[in-house]
């Protein structure tokens, strides 16, 4: 048994010193994910909505000439537009702005459709719509447009609290979202792109024959090729999680143990899959192409690109048929939303059993030639 530990730890060491003498393995592993920590943190801090505020619009008919106007335009300006004179969409205002019987005639010319409009309509619509509402008070109150400033002053009679819940009180974004995501997908990336080739590299110069050759056990081998991947997950979320501490001032919450266990489940998931995409890969281009596909499709899936509580219900679903969807869903559950522990078991032992499916489907696979 002592023997058995030996071999296997012999060539889950060398294969993690082979791995780390590539230079792609360290740019991906060291490099690029506090790279893209920042870009991608800095991008969606403040959350989504916050990267639709502060539009431009041109704002036509000196609608700023009189109290009904002045008061249209504030309401715009606090849907979060800003009023420019030229070279942005135009908010056309066909008629006078007076009466709460009759819509508010006001166009919005939008230009050509952007992935924005739609929300930008909706927000104009709002400020259209609290105008009226507005009028019609005065109107029931038998008071002119002058009053209009001192009733947007005067105090709600009815307020409306939304709070999300968990422990941040919001959907995760920024770093809060960006470090978890890139950490889930820069794992899988270097495992099953790195580690998929490095094993047809071995295969095409002949070391796995030489290894064949040496005094160890066929399992052996497989279990060491399986470690090896591992301990290079291990190395990845362990520098990612310091880098996102330190640097970027991530927070792990009170379940930061149960954090590391889950973490260390997807690292299993992926050392499995890595030997998966190297054993039935034919060349380093197959392994390679095929790795990063798997990456790509299941880092979209899964959550790591966005919040997927921003996405529809059928996205959501979809999310918790991949191993990268349960991880993102486990570690948002317990850092985001101050779940207990207890509540991702069933994540951990879905990623326990698919760890296990991968190495067995790994191990029947595995060709030393």
């Amino acid at each position: 048994m002592q023997t058995t530990l030996s071999n296997i730890w012999f060539i889950a060491k060398n294969d993690v010193l082979f791995s780390l003498r590539d230079r792609s393995t360290l740019l991906w592993l060291v490099l690029m994910p506090p790279v893209f920590f920042f870009f991608i943190g800095s991008m969606t801090e403040g959350g989504i909505g916050n990267m639709m505020t502060e539009t431009e619009i041109v704002l036509e008919a000196a609608a700023a000439d009189d109290p009904v106007g002045q008061r249209f335009q504030t309401l715009i300006e606090e849907a979060g537009f800003t009023t420019v004179a030229q070279d942005a969409p135009r908010l056309e205002i066909a008629g006078p702005l007076t009466g709460a019987d009759a819509p508010v005639p006001v166009i919005y010319h939008a230009g050509e459709p952007t992935p924005t409009t739609d929300f930008e309509a909706l927000r104009l619509t709002a400020a259209t719509l609290a105008l009226r509402a507005e009028l019609a008070v005065l109107a029931a109150r038998d008071e002119g447009a002058d009053s209009l400033e001192s009733l947007a002053a005067t105090p709600r009679a009815l307020t409306v609290e939304v709070e999300t819940a968990g422990r941040l009180g919001r959907i995760p974004t920024g770093f809060e979202q960006a470090i978890p995501g890139m950490l889930v997908m820069f794992t899988m990336l270097v495992l099953l792109t790195t580690g998929g080739t490095l094993l047809l590299m071995e295969r095409e110069q002949g070391m796995l024959r030489r290894l064949a050759t040496a005094p160890l056990s066929r399992d052996e081998i497989i279990a060491g090729k399986w470690l090896g991947r591992m301990l290079l997950a291990l190395a990845q979320i362990g520098f990612a999680m310091v880098v996102g501490t330190l640097l970027f001032g991530m927070e792990w919450g009170s379940a930061l143990p149960m954090v590391l266990i889950i973490l260390i489940g997807w690292a299993a998931v992926c050392a499995s899959l890595g030997l998966v995409v190297g054993s039935i890969g034919r060349s380093q281009a197959e392994a390679a192409g095929l790795g990063m596909l798997l990456t790509m499709a299941m880092a979209a899936l899964g959550g790591a690109w966005w919040p997927i509580e921003i996405t529809p219900d059928w996205m959501q679903t979809l999310q918790m048929a991949v191993p990268a969807g349960w991880t993102m869903d486990a570690i948002h559950r317990l850092v985001s939303f101050g779940n207990t522990p207890a509540s991702v078991l069933p994540h951990l032992g879905a990623m326990a059993l698919t760890a296990l499916v991968f190495g067995w489907v790994a191990a029947r696979v595995f060709r030393f030639d």
